[in-house]
């Protein structure tokens, strides 16, 4: 029987499954919510920031390198400007075609992976990436993505998961030299602020909500947001980020499974079969 060790492969993988499973409530939240795309993405960095500050003063280390701390700070511009593109590409697209467009992340990671990180991905994370977006591809519905025509909002889904692709890179070395709590709350108060200057600058409405949206907002800002990406981050120092970022494909097979329970959204026997295409690469990437 394995024992769970702080230190132990196990422990990050089930972290990051942690994560991926807090993450997956993201797009059911937003959609309870039903708010405004950068008003949501503030809202969810605003209530995460204000959750993790006490729990960052309780556990607050030493902060000694400086380094580690500017690039928690752009990965906070990172990861705000990915919520930004994001939320913006669904509103000029079809939101299934930007859901595929966003996970296109693997790829940027393998690639910038091996141009900066001299970290050569192997050609089962080639083959595993490839089964696993096709998986999503199968989800989301092959014909919508056959007869989507490309568009302005296509292009911002693809640069938002050029985004996310940088940042999972990016705090694989910031994670080397400071830890979680520090990492996460410089980086989300970073996000906090890129976003609110965003909404300032687009003129975002950003109160008179009813009640069912507030809760929803708190929900999004402590479980995906707070939980999701602590865990993540915490995974993000020991598992490569090639690995990770196949691995969170994951989250749209959970999303689909929780939108059942939640919204009544009944799945497909072509989601179902895409779902378990989906596992079979990140299977593949993880298999050693």
């Amino acid at each position: 029987m394995i024992k769970l060790h702080k230190d132990h492969p196990w422990t990050h993988y089930l972290l990051l499954l942690f994560g991926v499973l807090c993450i997956s409530w993201s797009a059911i939240l937003v959609k309870i919510a039903d708010i405004s795309g950068f008003g949501s993405g503030f809202y969810r960095l605003l209530f995460g920031t204000i959750g993790i500050i006490p729990v960052w003063l309780y556990f607050k280390k030493p902060i000694t390198d400086i380094r580690g701390v500017k690039i928690a700070i752009i990965c906070g511009i990172l990861f705000a400007c990915d919520i930004a593109l994001w939320n913006s590409s669904i509103m000029l697209s079809k939101a299934t075609i930007s859901t595929l467009l966003a996970n296109l992340a693997p790829v940027w990671v393998g690639i910038g992976a091996l141009l900066f990180m001299k970290e050569k991905p192997t050609k089962i994370f080639w083959v595993g990436t490839t089964i696993a977006i096709f998986g999503v591809t199968i989800i989301i519905g092959i014909n919508e993505v056959v007869e989507a025509h490309f568009n302005f909002g296509n292009l911002l889904a693809i640069v938002a998961s050029v985004f996310y692709g940088t940042y999972l890179i990016t705090v694989r070395k910031g994670r080397n030299s400071l830890d979680t709590f520090s990492f996460t709350t410089i980086s989300m108060i970073t996000s906090t602020v890129v976003l609110g200057l965003i909404c300032l600058l687009a003129s975002t409405p950003l109160w008179g909500f009813n009640s069912t949206t507030w809760l929803s907002l708190v929900a999004l800002g402590l479980v995906p947001q707070l939980l999701g990406w602590l865990a993540i981050n915490q995974a993000l120092g020991h598992i490569k980020p090639t690995i990770a970022s196949v691995s969170l494909l994951s989250q749209t097979v959970f999303t689909a499974i929780f939108s059942v329970f939640i919204l009544n959204e009944m799945l497909t026997l072509h989601e179902v079969g895409g779902a378990l295409v989906v596992l079979v690469g990140i299977y593949l990437v993880n298999r050693r």
